[in-house]
């Protein structure tokens, strides 16, 4: 697939050499789509015969894929789609399988394929690839293991496809890059009506978190945790917020401190209203800058702590405030007497 993936993305993977076949992809690989904000993974097949019976790697590359991509890509060799047996139906039972694990509880389920039947010949129609592999996956769908209460669940209730074809690279070059150009405009192209990222997108976690992200993702797959999508989300986003609560309360209380001193020591100061307000909204500025865009329930709830906080102790300002102008005006009073 890195022949693809490079055609479409501009990447620079790996790519089978002509002196033999033989797996070039080994782990994960990841890459930045020239010119577009996309991030391509290279993730290992299935139909390498170098780790054998091993299916260890396999599975664990299914399920961070499930996890953290917008679009699963397959790429599936027209020659391999009837063939029952073949390193295909092996993979998509492990996808299926991964699936049910990673959102068995998330409300937002649904996966995308894209299928790229790659040295498509013409001899068969597309539909009726189509037609026959929707059957072999059925089929799949139904053998393999769920939770009692998804037992009569549907493939078309978790996955959504695509199909496209590719000719041959080698002996059809012309066609082959004409048809990825017109595959790429599907993931660049919002204006295309068959733009990948429309209706599929679910939310992983912004770029700053991404790392974290993918290693807490990571993580939990080596050690054989049940993987909850939507928990895991929620947990990077109660760090973060932590992170970005901390660094907002840091940064009001050195704005407070000469205002604080001031009012500690007894006196007026002026346009205070005006100044507890800027400072008030720069913390809370701080702290949306940093989490708006994780979960928005933990979110709002760490902003409306935040805010609490801060409101208590610029309440101590103001009554601090108050006492001042209170032996103020007594003062004056008893000057006047």
């Amino acid at each position: 697939i890195g022949t693809l993936l490079n055609a479409l993305f501009g990447t620079n993977f790996s790519v089978m050499n002509t002196s033999g076949r033989q797996q070039t992809t080994k782990g994960i690989w990841m890459g930045k789509c020239t010119g577009h904000n996309i991030l391509v993974m290279d993730v290992e097949g299935v139909d390498g015969q170098e780790r054998g019976d091993d299916k260890t790697v396999e599975r664990r590359s299914a399920l961070f894929s499930l996890a953290i991509a917008d679009v699963l890509v397959i790429n599936m060799p027209e020659t391999m789609i009837n063939l029952q047996n073949g390193a295909n139906v092996d993979l998509l039972r492990t996808v299926f399988e991964a699936h049910l694990r990673l959102f068995k509880n998330s409300e937002n389920r649904k996966t995308q394929l894209l299928f790229v039947i790659r040295d498509y010949t013409k001899r068969v129609s597309l539909d009726s690839h189509q037609s026959s592999f929707q059957k072999t996956m059925d089929g799949i769908w139904s053998g393999i293991s769920k939770p009692q209460d998804m037992e009569s669940s549907h493939f078309a209730d978790f996955f959504s496809c695509t199909f496209v074809a590719l000719s041959p690279e080698p002996f059809q070059a012309v066609e082959f890059y004409d048809e990825v150009d017109q595959l790429r405009s599907r993931f660049t192209d919002k204006s295309n009506d068959s733009y990948m990222f429309r209706l599929h997108s679910r939310p992983c976690a912004p770029a700053d978190a991404l790392k974290d992200y993918m290693s807490s993702i990571w993580n939990a797959i080596l050690a054989d945790r049940d993987l909850d999508m939507p928990s895991q989300q929620r947990l990077l986003a109660e760090y973060r917020c932590r992170e970005a609560y901390a660094i907002a309360e840091s940064n009001f209380g050195v704005e407070m401190d000469d205002i604080a001193a001031e009012v500690d020591g007894g006196e007026i100061v002026d346009d205070l209203g005006a100044q507890m307000k800027r400072i008030f909204d720069n913390a809370l500025d701080t702290f949306d800058a940093k989490v708006k865009h994780y979960d928005a329930e933990i979110y709002l709830q760490k902003r409306e702590d935040l805010e609490k906080e801060i409101c208590k102790r610029l309440k101590y300002i103001v009554l601090k405030q108050l006492d001042a102008l209170f032996f103020q005006s007594l003062d004056t009073f008893e000057e006047k007497l």
